[in-house]
């Protein structure tokens, strides 16, 4: 991931003094005629990543010192064929970021990760804006003088955007454009309400400012994952039972790839709604910072195989991230914070009571409070917490819950008109 990808939810000042944001726009790609040229362009960027990580390492093994990116840059200059000098520079770019990153990994203590090493027979091409060529659908990318370059149609949403930088990018079975657009800011909310969020499997977010709550089911993804599964098992036992390089083991495994296209697609959509169901929420009730529960540790038990399996499927950290650059877009902050205890202490007595059902339940004779749902309850103390420093007794719970469940929008293709000759 290149510099500018990576921080692409930055502000920057565009004419007019008006602020804009960098976003990335993710979609397939049919190359058609240009698809070897394409396969070449990898193979060249895999060579100058293989290249760069053999020189650095080697100076290092023999004279004790780190080439700088400065000196790399200078390093592979001219010594490619196919690619767009920034191209090279792209990929020099992005070994650096991931060795500055396993750096400081390592200094914090995680020993496990390593320094960029494996051979590579692919790799992600990157064009900066000078060998970018656009005009309404039409996209040009420039690659070396003297190297043809690739020529594609961009959606039709983005006719007249202003492109900072494209990527190619294969995903599973097919190429896929990453292209970084710049679009106007949004207007920032300002408030000065603090909300909490308790992230759940069963039910994927339980929103609360201590007045309202929301809750967001997410019974949806567990149905998707649960598909998954069970079609994942249908075709890897059919595939083994395949010779390797036939023609039933390769149309089995297209069809599995397009399958889980298909099944990602569906799981990333009804994400992107939960998210947008918060961003509104939030916005509504003009939110200035949302305490966010990292559910992290539950990983770590080991409660059955089946249990194991939901637990590693469950995909919490990815619907925070659509979250928090979501809100921060609007000017909305996003802080993660330790949600243990939470959904099990009492709001009455404070006291703590593991929990089996979905209405929570103290365990306390003396209490016996009930009646709320727990995820209301873990999102109240989470905020709590987070407000007063600890749980506090006979605490004010919402007095409206409402529940939420998201749905996948169905989109009708529009059919390709054919010209026919006259």
């Amino acid at each position: 991931m290149s510099k500018l990808k990576k921080n692409a939810n930055k502000k920057i000042g565009a004419p007019g003094n008006e602020k804009s944001n960098l976003l990335v726009e993710k979609f397939p790609v049919d190359l058609g005629i240009f698809e070897p040229l394409a396969r070449e362009l990898q193979r060249e960027a895999a060579r100058v990543w293989n290249t760069v990580c053999s020189v650095h390492r080697t100076l290092y093994i023999r004279n004790h010192v780190w080439l700088n990116e400065a000196g790399m840059d200078d390093f592979v200059k001219g010594k490619f064929d196919l690619l767009h000098s920034q191209s090279v520079q792209a990929v020099v770019s992005t070994y650096y970021e991931a060795w500055e990153r396993t750096r400081e990994l390592r200094e914090k203590g995680h020993t496990d990760w390593r320094y960029p090493y494996r051979k590579k027979y692919f790799f992600t091409v990157t064009w900066k804006r000078s060998a970018i060529k656009h005009r309404g659908t039409y996209l040009r990318l420039s690659n070396k003088r003297g190297v043809k370059s690739l020529e594609l149609e961009l959606p039709e949403h983005l006719k007249g955007a202003v492109i900072h930088q494209v990527q190619l990018v294969w995903h599973r079975n097919g190429y896929w454009l990453h292209v970084t657009v710049e679009k106007p800011a949004l207007p920032e909310v300002q408030g000065d309400v603090y909300a909490a969020a308790d992230p759940g499997e069963v039910h994927a977010l339980a929103l609360t400012d201590g007045e309202e709550a929301l809750v967001i089911s997410g019974r949806l993804l567990r149905s998707l994952a649960r598909l998954r599964n069970k079609e994942l098992r249908k075709f890897q036992r059919a595939i083994s039972r395949t010779k390797k390089g036939s023609r039933r083991r390769k149309k089995l495994l297209a069809a599995k790839y397009k399958f889980l296209n298909w099944i990602e697609r569906q799981m990333e959509h009804i994400l992107h709604a939960i998210s947008a169901i918060v961003v509104r929420w939030c916005e509504k009730r003009k939110v200035k910072k949302l305490f966010y529960g990292d559910p992290s540790g539950v990983r770590e038990k080991d409660c059955g195989r089946k249990y194991n399996q939901r637990m590693s499927q469950w995909p919490f950290g990815w619907l925070r991230k659509l979250v928090e650059y979501k809100l921060k877009l609007r000017g909305i902050a996003v802080e993660k914070k330790e949600e243990h205890g939470t959904s099990g202490t009492c709001p009455k007595c404070a006291g703590y009571t593991k929990q089996s059902g979905r209405v929570y339940k103290c365990g306390n004779k003396d209490c016996g409070f009930t009646g709320v749902h727990r995820d209301v309850v873990g999102a109240s103390g989470i905020l709590d917490v987070n407000l007063n420093g600890e749980f506090t007794k006979d605490r004010k719970l919402p007095g409206e819950v409402i529940y939420v469940r998201p749905v996948l929008r169905k989109v009708k293709q529009r059919r390709k008109k054919h010209k026919t000759a006259a």
